[in-house]
């Protein structure tokens, strides 16, 4: 696809700067600009539909410019704008995370931060150093609610197994258009809610799991976290080099 730059070098290295030469440059660069919001228009459908779309880093752009480039980065006290997901050995006392938790074994699906109030909506990963072998999961939540009634999703609460800021707020799997899922960092705390957990454990269980895989350094994936679970596949021993590069997004421009 050209870019503008490249439409001018063209024209001009016709010799002829003219009216013509000004015309066919907007002409290329009118359809250049059709056909670029034509695929924004796309992705953005796909990441309304599925959950997540795929999107290729320009040659040498960090991954927070990528970010900036489809979104707006999450401000989140204490934590990076950008972290770095190395697989590790699992930690046997204080875990708070899956990689301390699971170290090389396979990710239960999850949303990310489902202990929080409101959890980040959206998050990129891209692929920092890629491995044959590993592959993120993702399961769309729509799949895991089907015939669950308002009344039902509305009287099962839940609360983080930890206290947040010495507080322990109740939490609803689906509210205000934001699903949440962890098997671990929240717990029911109502009989409807033990239920409902059983009945979501039941369907992750025999539902079709998407496989995806980040196989080169300019692969990036963006999530919907209010939509989608994700986990990951378990990590071997000559898969343990592989980096992903993760930021949290309050907003996509697509």
């Amino acid at each position: 696809m050209f870019s503008f730059p490249l439409v001018v070098h063209c024209v001009l290295g016709f010799g002829i700067f003219n009216d013509h030469s000004c015309w066919f440059a907007r002409q290329v660069i009118l359809v250049v600009s059709v056909s670029e919001t034509a695929n924004l228009r796309n992705l953005a459908t796909q990441l309304g539909e599925d959950g997540y779309v795929r999107v290729k880093a320009a040659k040498a752009e960090t991954t927070i410019e990528i970010a900036r480039r489809f979104g707006t980065l999450s401000v989140i006290p204490d934590l990076s704008p950008v972290q770095e997901l190395i697989p590790r050995a699992a930690e046997q006392t204080s875990a708070s995370s899956y990689g301390e938790m699971y170290g090389l074994r396979e990710f239960p699906l999850h949303t990310d931060m489902a202990h929080w109030y409101v959890p980040p909506h959206y998050f990129l990963l891209r692929c920092v150093l890629p491995v044959p072998h590993v592959k993120t999961l993702v399961v769309h939540s729509r799949h895991l609610f089907v015939d669950e009634d308002e009344v039902t999703l509305r009287r099962a609460l839940f609360r983080p197994r930890r206290r947040l800021d010495g507080r322990l707020t109740s939490l609803r799997l689906y509210e205000s258009g934001r699903y949440r899922w962890d098997p671990i960092f929240i717990v029911p705390i109502t009989k409807t809610a033990v239920e409902l957990r059983e009945r979501i454990v039941w369907r992750i269980a025999s539902a079709k799991i998407e496989e995806l895989s980040l196989d080169d350094t300019m692969d990036c994936i963006i999530f919907d976290n209010w939509s989608v679970l994700h986990g990951r596949t378990n990590v071997t021993m000559d898969c343990v080099n592989r980096r992903i590069e993760r930021v949290y997004l309050d907003a996509v421009h697509l």
